[in-house]
């Protein structure tokens, strides 16, 4: 063999080795699309399948996929790189498919994809990507946790945020309606607030505080310490931002990697590696090359999931060293709830009372940890006793550290952004629906606790704080309850509740959800193969106009009570299960109750203490991203106002 022939042999090689994967990828293509032939759906592309209109799409995924919807009809299937969808958008047929299939379907996001195991196992172990036996067992030593004395447990925690927010809006409003009347220059005066980093500020504290026992807000997690300024997320609202961020070298923070993990998980989101996934049998060694040469966008999602492990761990160990095989989680619980007794005297005995209950604030991570140590020192035996929250000694006994770290993250994950966004979503819709937001306050009014005005040497104090960072109580303490926002009287608040409702029908951030088939099924008359990914557009479900009336409309009186003023059950929907924010069957969303809560609080204490309005610059109808979550792509900017001064111009 002579030098050219071996030269020229070396690249033909080569070409042969890369080949191998296409033709196997092509040839699998062919089977699968023999199999799915029978169900109409759009043209895929070799290799790519759908995937370029389904990320170029003008409207989005959700435009992408009501076109389809409108095209071929309620049952569609399409293929997203090297994976087959069927997506089901008849309300009977996805009633059914989630009542009967147990299990979801594995992710696949890309840059999910190319991290390590080590990483990855953390969705493959979470409750919610969790499968059969395994998924049963997680579910019952979760359940404890979401029960109606543990929700009563989270309430002074709850509150506690709610009102530091509240505080801090308060504030900024009187401060730029003094600067406005005195002459200042208008647009430093409005008073405008993104909504979206403040929810996600208080949230994060919430969820975070109650998911890992420690306190969100002190500055070794990323937080303030009640700072609005330095704690303030919004400057990682963006993917580019986050980008921006770590190219600089930002230390990364608990904070921040939750942000930067949900940045990086959006269809947007691309990294350079990405392509890979449309080769699995390549996607082995690709992980294991991409991991040596990260691109920024790669780069930044594997060190949100790092971070994420490294606090678990160190948790898990400071509880171990802390603890002995007897003790309970009271004490990590705790230290939730001794923050909050410093951060809010008013709030301090309430907080301090519900620690007995066994599931307090801050505490599931302890709970996880006692309850498995606990079983494993009985020796697995059959004792159910579920007395600490923490489920059944067989539910927990053979949970490793890192199962338990899946739970713990999978609990922070799924509740910060959902919760936030939600939220988001209610105030731009109260902002843009003067009459509603009227409504609202006067339930408030009528039930809420009063929120205390500020002293004397509180006024005082107000100029100088404002260019001071400030305490755990979001200030000056102004803006204290002079007593704890019960469960009781959440109870009461079926307008704001209902006000949520809406916002999660026409905004779910779950905007969609997946099965998988576990055998052959038939859907609407077609053969659906064992192994089948089933997508399940709750989004589209929401706003079928065949099932809801005045589907596009924000109408909040469709989800009061028969008996309640103003009900309007000629909204309601035609359909019995047609609002699905939380999913359904056996895998809807464990922590919806805890959900609910949070926001009905969050949302109360803030019309209890301003007014708002839509910014001038913000943008209708809303522009939205579907990514993991449904999400306002540029936020939502409202403006300020002293309670009263909104419906004082309404009415002029």
């Amino acid at each position: 063999m002579t030098l050219l022939q071996l030269l020229l042999g070396v690249p033909l090689a080569l070409l042969g080795v890369l080949a191998l994967p296409v033709v196997i990828t092509l040839v699998q293509e062919l089977i699968t699309k023999r199999k799915y032939r029978h169900i109409p759906g759009p043209k895929p592309r070799p290799i790519s399948g759908n995937l370029g209109e389904f990320l170029t799409s003008p409207g989005g995924l959700l435009g992408c996929l009501e076109g389809w919807i409108k095209r071929y009809g309620d049952l569609i299937t399409f293929r997203l790189g090297s994976r087959q969808f069927v997506l089901v958008a008849d309300p009977d047929a996805a009633r059914n498919v989630m009542v009967r299939l147990p299990n979801h379907a594995q992710m696949s996001n890309p840059n999910m994809h190319l991290t390590k195991w080590d990483l990855r196992s953390m969705d493959v172990w979470g409750l919610l990507m969790a499968r059969d036996d395994y998924w049963r067992g997680l579910r019952a030593a979760w359940q404890p946790a979401f029960s109606p004395t543990s929700l009563r447990g989270y309430q002074a925690l709850m509150d506690r945020e709610a009102v530091a927010l509240a505080g801090r809006l308060r504030r900024q409003a009187a401060a730029a309606a003094a600067a406005e009347a005195g002459g200042a220059n208008k647009e430093a005066a409005v008073g405008e607030m993104e909504v979206l980093s403040e929810m996600s500020r208080v949230t994060l504290a919430v969820v975070g505080t109650a998911a890992y026992g420690v306190d969100f807000n002190s500055p070794e997690y990323g937080g303030s310490g009640g700072s609005a300024s330095s704690g303030s997320l919004g400057a990682t609202l963006s993917l580019a931002a986050s980008l921006e961020a770590f190219k600089s070298g930002r230390r990364p923070s608990l904070v921040s990697a939750c942000n930067d993990f949900f940045r990086t998980m959006s269809p947007s989101a691309r990294s350079s590696w990405s392509w890979a996934v449309a080769l699995p049998c390549l996607l082995p060694a690709i992980r294991h090359v991409a991991a040596l040469a990260p691109d920024p966008v790669l780069a930044l999602h594997i060190q949100s999931r790092r971070v994420l492990r490294q606090v678990s761990t160190k948790l898990i160990t400071a509880w171990r060293d802390s603890h002995t095989s007897t003790s309970s989680a009271a004490p990590a619980a705790a230290t939730a709830n001794g923050s909050s007794s410093s951060s809010n005297n008013n709030d301090g005995g309430s907080s301090s009372s519900t620690s007995t209950t066994g599931v307090a604030p801050g505490s599931f991570l302890g709970l996880m940890l006692a309850a498995r140590d606990r079983s494993r020192k009985e020796g697995g035996s059959s004792s159910t006793s579920t007395s600490s929250g923490g489920g059944s000694s067989k539910d927990t006994a053979s949970l490793t550290d890192s199962q338990i770290e899946a739970q713990v993250q999978t609990f922070l994950l799924a509740g910060f952004e959902t919760t936030a966004n939600a939220l988001t979503f209610a105030v731009y819709l109260l902002a843009s629906h003067p009459e509603a937001a009227a409504r609202l306050r006067a339930e408030v009014d009528a039930h809420l606790p009063p929120l205390l005005p500020p002293t004397p040497q509180q006024q005082q104090q107000q100029q100088q704080q404002q260019q001071q960072p400030e305490d755990g109580n979001g200030g000056d303490g102004q803006q204290r309850s002079s007593e704890l926002l019960t469960l009781e009287i959440l109870d009461k608040l079926v307008y704001t509740e209902a006000v949520l409702n809406e916002a999660l029908r026409l905004f779910p951030p779950a905007h969609a959800t997946t099965r998988e088939t576990d055998k052959d099924m038939t859907i609407q008359g077609y053969h659906i193969p064992a192994g089948t990914t089933l997508w399940l557009p709750i989004a589209h479900l929401h706003v079928r106009d065949s099932v809801w009336p005045e589907p596009q409309a924000f109408r909040p009186e469709r989800f009061l009570p028969p008996d309640a003023p103003g009900a309007a059950p000629h909204l309601a929907p035609r359909h019995a299960h047609a609002h699905l924010p939380f999913g359904s069957g056996p895998r809807m969303c464990i922590g919806w109750r805890f959900a609910m809560q949070e926001a009905k609080m969050v949302l109360s204490r803030l019309v209890q203490a301003v007014d708002f309005e839509l910014a001038p610059g913000q943008a209708t109808p809303l522009d939205c991203v579907a990514g993991l979550t449904l999400a306002p792509r540029h936020g939502v900017w409202v403006r300020l106002r002293p309670r009263g001064a909104v419906a004082a111009a309404v009415e002029a």
